[in-house]
């Protein structure tokens, strides 16, 4: 683990972790900004180690759920559309084929089966 600076509220804060530092002051900013959209603070506010660490997992999980939400998106996407290429494509075969088989293959009517009958 390495010691990363992280600055928060204009106060800087000394943390371990494993996790690059840019990562960090993303998520450090991120927490910033909510802080800042609910309440007035503009200048430095001391927050107290253990919720200023609590803060940081708890965004650093949210961070995560939403990556692999965005990934489970897209490959679910990707295979609907290989999907639907698929029945697109047999779709058109079996119309060809239904297509070249009526036009080979014409069975007579009831009535002309009948007649043809009768005739002989």
């Amino acid at each position: 683990m390495k010691r990363l600076k992280i600055r928060f509220f204009d106060i800087d804060y000394v943390i371990k972790t494993d996790a690059e530092e840019d990562y960090v002051q993303k998520i450090a900013s991120y927490i910033e900004d909510k802080v800042r959209e609910i309440s007035n603070v503009e200048n430095a506010m001391v927050v107290p180690r253990s919720f200023l660490l609590a803060m940081l997992k708890i965004t650093d999980d949210y961070f995560k759920v939403e990556k692999d939400f965005e990934e489970f998106k897209d490959r679910a996407e990707e295979r609907s559309n290989r999907l639907l290429q698929i029945l697109e494509s047999s779709l058109k075969e079996n119309e060809s084929f239904s297509s070249a088989v009526g036009t080979r293959t014409e069975e007579p009517g009831r009535e002309e089966v009948e007649d043809s009958f009768k005739q002989r």
